[in-house]
């Protein structure tokens, strides 16, 4: 009996031990630890790295935390990011490395509608990506883009191919969008061996777009290849893009002596390369679908990669206006969209017609809101060492006709890299802006910018003020000198109590005495934008409420500022100030306090330890309308019973559920007056909190998105 109890009582601690240690494994798979209000999933295996990734969600951080190796030669083993998911994965300084001979072709492939950002936020910059191609006839990559969004911001990725068949490159793009902001791509080791391969297999999302900020790109032949499978234009559809506007692209074992090798090859033009910025192989050609953006400066030199001494070309972005109200980099991008735009032929141009006006018929475009009262300063960047001349000219919008324009030459800023209009119009205007560059060798290159001008904000004429929140004297209190205006057209700059029957001015030690009368002068003024009104006479013509009762309004007093005043007599009773409202919250009233971040690990219930790996099952951070508990009069904690409305993530304007490039994009258009944004987009678009959605808010997102600090709540639930 006594060892059948001790069978039992061993069986049960093993039971209770194994539970135990496979609920801290579980727990330590998925930690979560908030970084800022951001819900982080750290990863340290690739079965994790799948799971995250197939499940991942806007707003999540997904944290490398180990070295993750992965050589198992299985088939249907890409990480895959499935439609309508975002991986937000942050290497860290590990690596991850996936050795295969199966017939996988990626190491991470976007799906349509899905997002991608990967980035490395390790001090040594030692995040590492690899993926040694496997057994497989057909394009393989280390990111395969097959129609959403891709992004990239730093970190190392190369390709090795053990296989001489297929073609092998860093990143493949089919379709969607990728950004390339920074970072170090190899392909110099793999069969093809292109950084960046662009093609289309499908023709059934959009057109594959690629634009490439910065980075170092070392390839085996070319550095970028864009070979469409066939004819767009019997698809109905565009060549697919790469846009240039940085880098250094390094050929390393094109032939040795360089026969083989070139900077991009474009499969019977079925594709376009621009180049505005950056460091590219000299044998870069210039023809209707691989050119250099006009303007651009090249500067030769020799430097030998691998072995491989070869001519390269040092790329400088031509002459370009620029302003505090535009942004670089979305300038030289739209400068080549127009470059491309203007490439295609008759036939292309019938057929995307109405796209080709609209990008066209868009000059780059700064808009001064009605509250700006100054007219911007423009300057010139990239301007050429050896220029003879800079002549800037101007015309009104309705005066603009292309080559055949009358321009006003504004003769006193020649050769002048920087100037402002003198006077910014009260009314509606639009102008604009021509700069022409004339080189020593007599060659010039000119750039056009537009200025729309909002009708100046008129002052609004006040009536009425009134002063709210002010304690009337009681007999042993002291004076109150902190009131409110009840609304924005004034401020208070001065509060004054004066005892009447002493004749003495009050200070804020001083106390109430019984029997006395006192004046209470409250001095205002107008804020921006408001003005008293006046009269025939030029005097305050205004109503005023000071405490609830009708105020003096001393006179004459200005058009922006005023003095008002009201006698007391004291009392020996309390008085509530008025304004105030009870303090006690009503059970079932909405708590207005800001949403606590939400761990997505955490569960329900604190005495379970068992972690989900699942983010959509642990979280409910991510659903539309929700309620919000609140403290009823007596302590205890009730239910709203009206949800409170989600008002979406801060940045995220066209409300995807993810902060990117075409958010800040979406505000450019709105800013040139090409599309109109709905009072929710407003909301979102506002980053920096300004009252008014403009290129700002547009350049601190595109810094957001390259992980520049803005010091601005973007990417986060709006409050």
């Amino acid at each position: 009996m006594i060892k059948r109890m001790l069978c039992v009582l061993i069986c049960f601690l093993l039971l209770f031990c194994t539970i135990s240690v496979g609920t801290m494994v579980t727990a330590k798979e998925s930690e979560t630890s908030p970084i800022g209000e951001e819900p982080v999933y750290y990863i340290e295996t690739y079965e994790q790295l799948k799971n995250h990734a197939s499940k991942a969600q806007a707003g999540y951080r997904y944290i490398l935390n180990d070295d993750i190796i992965q050589e198992d030669n299985v088939n249907d083993f890409e990480i895959v990011i499935p439609s309508g998911a975002c991986f937000n994965l942050d290497l860290n300084g590990y690596s991850i490395k996936r050795i295969t001979q199966g017939n996988d072709c990626a190491l991470f492939r976007i799906r349509s509608d899905a997002a991608m950002v990967i980035y490395d936020s390790s001090e040594a910059h030692t995040g590492y990506c690899s993926f040694s191609e496997g057994d497989s006839n057909y394009y393989k990559a280390v990111f395969y883009n097959d129609g959403g969004e891709l992004e990239i911001n730093g970190g190392y990725y190369e390709i090795f191919s053990p296989y001489q068949q297929g073609d092998c490159s860093v990143v493949r793009a089919t379709s969607g969008y990728t950004y390339i902001y920074d970072g170090v791509f190899d392909s110099s080791f793999s069969w093809g061996g292109d950084t960046i391969s662009v093609g289309h297999n499908a023709y059934l999302y959009d057109v594959p777009q690629v634009v490439i900020f910065d980075g170092d790109f070392y390839g085996k032949y070319y550095s970028i290849e864009v070979t469409p499978f066939d004819n767009y234009l019997k698809h109905g559809c565009l060549f697919p893009s790469v846009y240039v506007l940085g880098g250094n692209f390094y050929i390393t074992n094109g032939g040795k002596n360089g026969e083989d090798a070139s900077f991009a090859y474009c499969n019977n033009g079925w594709g376009k390369v621009i180049v505005a910025e950056g460091t590219v192989l000299s044998k870069c050609l210039n023809s209707s679908d691989q050119m250099f953006l006009d303007g651009v400066s090249k500067k030769l030199f020799s430097e030998t990669i691998d072995d491989y001494t070869g001519g390269y070309y040092k790329v400088t972005a031509p002459p370009m206006i620029m302003s505090e109200n535009l942004d670089y980099y979305y300038r030289l991008k739209n400068l080549c969209q127009k470059a491309e735009v203007n490439s295609y032929g008759e036939s292309v141009y019938e057929l995307h017609k109405e796209d080709f006006d609209e990008i066209l018929s868009r000059i780059d475009t700064i808009v001064v809101s009605e509250t700006e009262k100054n007219a911007p300063e423009v300057h010139l960047v990239n301007t050429p060492v050896d220029f003879e001349y800079i002549n800037w000219y101007i015309c009104d919008e309705s005066d603009y006709d292309g080559v055949d324009t009358e321009w006003t030459h504004v003769g006193d800023v020649q050769n002048v890299t920087s100037w402002s209009i003198d006077e910014r119009p009260e009314k509606a205007a639009v102008k604009i802006v021509r700069c022409v560059v004339t080189n020593s060798d007599l060659s010039t290159y000119e750039d056009i910018i537009r200025i729309v001008y909002e009708p100046l904000k008129e002052d609004e004429i006040v009536d009425f003020v009134e002063v709210t929140d002010v304690k009337a004297p009681v007999v042993g209190d002291t004076p109150d000198f902190d009131f409110t205006p009840a609304d924005n057209s004034f401020y208070i700059n001065g509060v004054y109590w004066t005892d009447i029957t002493d004749n003495t001015p009050m200070k804020e030690t001083d106390t109430f005495k019984s029997g006395h009368q006192y004046k209470l002068e409250v001095w205002i003024r107008a804020n921006e934008y408001y003005k008293f009104k006046l009269d025939s006479d030029d005097s305050l013509d205004i109503t005023a409420l000071v405490d609830g009762k009708e105020a003096e309004v001393i006179l004459p007093g200005t058009a922006i500022s005023a003095e008002l005043s009201i006698i007391y007599a004291v009392s020996n009773e309390p008085t509530e100030p008025s304004g105030a409202t009870d303090a006690t919250v009503p059970t079932g009233t909405i708590s207005t306090e800001p949403n606590e971040p939400i761990n997505p690990s955490t569960p329900a219930d604190s005495t379970n330890t068992t972690d989900s790996t699942d983010p959509s099952e642990s979280s409910t951070s991510d659903v539309g309308d929700i309620t919000k508990p609140s403290e009823s009069s007596t302590g205890e904690n009730t239910t709203s019973s009206e949800p409170v409305k989600d008002k979406g993530i801060l940045g995220d304007v066209n409300g995807d559920g993810k902060v990117n490039v075409k958010d800040a994009t979406l505000i450019q258009k709105a800013a040139a007056k090409l599309t109109s944004l709905t009072d929710d987009e407003i909301l979102r678009g506002d980053v920096n909190a300004d009252s008014k959605i403009n290129v700002k808010d547009a350049t601190a997102i595109q810094k957001y998105v390259a992980k520049i600090e803005t010091g601005l709540p973007i990417g986060l639930p709006i409050i």
